[in-house]
């Protein structure tokens, strides 16, 4: 089926992008991430919405009773095609960092701005609209087409477990939270919590997931004015409000952990700095400051899919406890468990850390001569017009883990200038464009035995 450039990026596009206006506006991280909390009703909001807009579609619709997750079926094919797209975004963080409400979507500089515009409610209206615009001029997909809505993919991913246990499983399919031009290989995941018992005069509080790092952390303690001056000399920005510090580092992706300045890493390094006691301290200052691939501990694990990085999240320490939590992205030929749990385990057990292994997510590794990255390559190549283009292999984890058979396709062009998990975050409207006509041509390919 050729595609009409003209009429897809005309009234089609329009209407994805007020949709993801539309469904920007609805704040949907989650507020408790205990496993098995109920979902937000926020969640509930813009599951609810992109259901509905299926059923004006002509899709068949399903929502699960606990509001985990929904589909949506289009198709009688024998064989299931599915698009696994996330509806939750990660928390907007400090407010006064946003240059504009991060619930209020704006478009300036042919940029749309808000929570979610890349991450994933831009790709995932652009795909509906891409489909809607497919079925509308008569495309007729070898498969039954399933988009899939999950809700909590920035936490614990708990809808896709729970969709696993329930719903059958995609024969085939893609999911737009990735890089273009197409993901092959996605590294091992793991979050590890290290703990411990430790008498102290201070607490520190910071972070709110595993998978971004942490850009604000308090201190409540002595010594302030020392900890600031070591802060300032090292041009990290910090206040004092009632008694109590505030650091404030840079948010990244906990895929790219360099990316970004972490808080509490820093907050650390000075109470090293000042002479304060503490294995935590001295264990950050020493090993993880401005250290992401931290090879003292690990050695040198990189492969032909990255090297390891490191993200701190999260950060709680009171008087008699501590909390200190990492996500590691793992090279797809090494073991999880020997290369990285069990080393960190071992070397941090003198110091009277201990550690717990919260997850494991698994790796994805498609050969780049496989039939579905060629066919995307192709279609990517005649768009873009980039014919040096080559598949990629990132350190993000993706739903495509959530499944066999699944591949991160899109949708971010520019993995150096991402805006994914940042203040700010905007999609370029000539990128919006350019990912819708990939993702329609590929449909064409994709959907065809």
């Amino acid at each position: 089926m050729e595609v009409n450039k003209t009429q897809l990026l005309g009234t089609y596009f329009e209407q994805a992008l007020e949709e993801t206006q539309k469904i920007i506006q609805i704040p949907s991280y989650r507020r408790d991430l205990t496993f098995g909390a109920p979902v937000h009703e926020d969640i509930v909001k813009v599951l609810d919405h992109c259901l509905d807009l299926c059923k004006q579609f002509g899709f068949k619709t399903f929502k699960a009773v606990d509001n985990r997750y929904g589909y949506a079926d289009y198709g009688t094919g024998e064989k299931l095609f599915g698009i696994i797209c996330h509806l939750d975004v990660v928390p907007a963080g400090n407010l006064s960092e946003w240059n504009n409400p991060p619930f209020e979507p704006i478009i300036k500089d042919n940029k749309l701005f808000g929570r979610g515009s890349f991450d994933d409610k831009g790709p995932t209206m652009m795909n509906l609209f891409a489909f809607k615009y497919l079925i509308d001029n008569g495309f007729k997909p070898d498969y039954t087409i399933r988009f899939i809505f999950g809700t909590s993919e920035e936490t614990n991913w708990e809808c896709m477990e729970a969709y696993v246990e329930n719903e059958r499983l995609c024969d085939l399919g893609y999911v737009p939270d990735g890089h273009f031009p197409v993901v092959y290989a996605e590294k091992w995941i793991s979050d590890i919590d290290l703990t411990g018992q430790f008498d102290c005069d201070f607490t520190i509080n910071g972070g709110q997931v595993y998978n971004a790092v942490n850009d604000l952390v308090t201190y409540q303690g002595k010594d302030i004015e020392k900890i600031q001056q070591y802060l300032t000399a090292n041009k990290i920005e910090s206040y004092v409000e009632e008694n109590t510090l505030f650091v404030k580092g840079v948010s990244a992706h906990g895929s790219l952990p360099f990316k970004g300045v972490c808080a509490s890493s820093w907050l650390l390094s000075a109470l090293d700095s000042i002479g304060v006691i503490h294995p935590l301290v001295q264990f950050v200052a020493k090993y993880g400051h401005n250290n992401t691939e931290m090879r003292e501990i690990f050695g040198d694990l990189t492969d032909e899919t990255g090297n390891l990085t490191a993200c701190n999240g999260i950060i709680k320490v009171d008087s008699k406890e501590f909390k200190y939590t990492f996500n590691f992205r793992i090279p797809c030929t090494r073991d999880p468990h020997v290369d990285v749990n069990d080393k960190l385990t071992q070397f941090v057990k003198p110091m009277g850390i201990s550690t717990k292994v919260v997850s494991i997510e698994e790796k994805v590794y498609f050969s780049k001569e496989s039939d579905v990255v060629k066919n995307i390559m192709q279609v990517y190549r005649e768009v873009t017009g980039d014919f040096d283009a080559q598949p990629i292999a990132i350190g993000g984890g993706t739903f495509a883990k959530s499944m066999p058979n699944m591949i991160a396709f899109g949708a971010e062009f520019d993995m150096n200038d991402s805006t994914m998990h940042a203040y700010n975050e905007y999609v370029k409207i000539d990128d919006l464009k350019k990912m819708m006509e990939i993702y329609a041509k590929s449909m064409t390919k994709l959907m065809k035995f």
